[in-house]
Formats: structure tokens, C-alpha cells, sequence
């Protein structure tokens, strides 16, 4: 499998020459979610692609606390494009396979969106025909719905940071199976809910969810979305299993995230969670090359 290791340098020279988004969003006027939702669908199916699931995250949060707004993501079956993007480059198994998020966060107006493939798809180096195909259809759903609008990052992030899409360890001699299945364990021991793996060829994807942490981010930013459900992921290497996992501060570029202490903490508390979950099934920092 081939691992591409980018820094957040190319992700500031793509926001710095391109008008591109984290987030391309529409929004639907004169409609209850159901009913935007079964638009969202049939526009899904116009391109070829289906629906693998659907999280009332709205439903679920609300259990916790009564003032988030109706929140759905729909999560779609991995496709060709999604295979190759994986094979291609395996830490885009963070944002796959696509998530469309539909919400009333907004008074009068239900919001679909998605993210943005041009951006991030260049930002993980994925170059491919069937995974840029992928990028088009998912921004063809978004523009059959109205016009499109990008939810662009408020700031730069830092390149001497260091910090990465994702944060990847690696376990010697396990297989995916196992650490799947430990990695799944410990996420429900830590409270969080989590959904039916998903296959990605022999990638194996992990996609929990936290109430209180969803609360705050999309309190803070509704487009976040576009990262929900949270993703793990598992793929072998000829020594044992690479882990990976959604970089949770790299959320704090959006719009509105970095201002908020609350949502800041979050995003801090989330990371440690998530690194120990991984270290306490024997996950050692990994960087490809060493």
C-alpha cells in the first residue's frame, strides 16, 4: 500500500493559490429535513452513488442536550473511487467514505453539504481518475441542490506545527481484525457510540460518534460535518497494522472554532482520548520511512 506523508505546508500553499473550502454547502429553503433529505437522496442516486447509513445525530445529541438543532449524516457506501483513494493514499480513509451532513442549525433554511475534493483530495495528494470522478459527482449532489457556497478556513494553520491530517501509529505484528476489534472495544469503554465497520478494501474503517463532543463542534460550526462520524482507521502492512485517526485540531482552521474556548478544549480533549485509546492497543507514533 503506498503512504504518502504530507505537511500542512501544502495545505497552506493550496489555500494560499486556490479559492478552495473545507466544505461546499447549499441551502433549501420552504422544507422540513425530511423533506430536504429525500431530496439530498434522490440527488445521491442521480449519480450513482447510494446511501450506506444514516445518523440521526440530531436524535442523538438531543438526549444530551435539548437545544441542538435536526442534524442528519448520511454516510455513503464506499465506491471505486473511494477504493482507490485509499490505495492511493491511506490516510484519506479520515474523510471516507464521503459524509453528506443536512441540518436546520440555520433559522428557515435546511443545510446540505459535504467536503470540499478539490481541496482535500489535493491536500492528501490523490491524483487518480475514479477517485477525481468521486470528487465530481459529490460536487454535482451539492449544485443540483442550489448554488453552492464554500465554507472557507478562517486562518492558515501553521506549518512549523507539524501537525498532519492524521495521527498514525503503528502496531507490530497485529492484524486488522484484532485491533479493529480492541480499538472498538475501548472507544465504547471511553462513551463513545459506535457505528458497523466499513470495509475499504483491506482497510478496515472505524467511525464513532460523542455526543458532547458533536454538541460543541457543530454548535460552534455546523459545516464540520464534513469529519462526522469521527474516523479511525486500520490497514495491515507487511509487519503488523498501520492506525490512523482524524486529526481533531485540524477542525480549528474553520470558521468560529479557533475564537471558542469551549470548542478548543473539546477538540484538545478529543485528541488525547483518541491518541490513548490507540496507544492502549500497542500503537507506537509512526511516521512512513522510518
Amino acid at each position: 500500500m503506498n503512504i504518502k506523508w504530507f505537511s500542512l505546508v501544502l495545505l497552506a500553499l493550496a489555500l494560499s493559490i486556490s479559492a478552495l473550502a473545507q466544505s461546499l454547502e447549499t441551502t433549501l429553503r420552504g422544507l422540513s429535513v425530511a423533506e430536504a433529505q429525500a431530496r439530498v437522496e434522490a440527488a445521491i442516486n442521480a449519480q450513482g452513488l447510494k446511501v450506506a447509513r444514516t445518523l440521526n445525530l440530531g436524535g442523538q445529541v438531543k438526549n444530551f442536550r435539548a437545544d441542538f438543532p435536526d442534524y442528519l449524516l448520511l454516510v455513503l457506501e464506499p465506491e471505486a473511487g473511494v477504493l482507490a483513494a485509499v490505495q492511493e493514499n491511506v490516510m484519506t480513509a479520515i474523510i471516507l467514505p464521503p459524509t453528506i451532513y443536512v441540518h436546520a442549525a440555520r433559522p428557515g433554511v435546511v443545510t446540505v453539504g459535504t467536503f470540499d475534493p478539490d481541496l482535500m483530495f489535493g491536500m492528501l495528494g490523490v491524483k487518480n481518475t475514479k477517485s477525481r470522478l468521486l470528487g465530481a459527482k459529490l460536487k454535482a449532489i451539492i449544485a443540483s441542490l442550489g448554488l453552492p457556497r464554500q465554507v472557507a478556513p478562517a486562518m492558515m494553520p501553521d506549518p512549523s506545527s507539524g501537525m498532519m491530517p492524521a495521527m498514525l501509529y503503528k502496531v507490530e505484528g497485529a492484524s486488522v481484525e484484532e485491533i479493529t476489534l480492541l480499538i472498538e472495544s475501548e472507544l465504547g469503554n471511553n462513551g463513545l457510540n459506535v457505528l458497523p465497520t466499513v470495509r475499504m478494501g483491506p482497510v478496515a474503517g472505524i467511525q464513532p460518534c460523542k455526543s458532547e463532543w458533536a454538541y460543541q463542534m457543530f454548535t460552534t460550526q455546523p459545516a464540520g460535518g464534513f469529519a462526522a462520524p469521527c474516523r479511525f482507521f486500520v490497514a495491515p502492512m507487511p509487519d503488523g497494522v498501520l492506525v490512523g485517526a482524524i486529526e481533531p485540531m485540524l477542525m480549528g482552521i474553520m470558521p468560529g472554532v479557533a475564537q471558542s474556548q469551549p470548542t478548543m478544549g473539546m477538540l484538545q480533549e478529543a485528541r488525547r482520548v483518541m491518541s490513548q485509546i490507540i496507544e492502549s492497543v500497542g500503537g507506537q507514533p509512526y511516521r512512513p520511512g522510518q
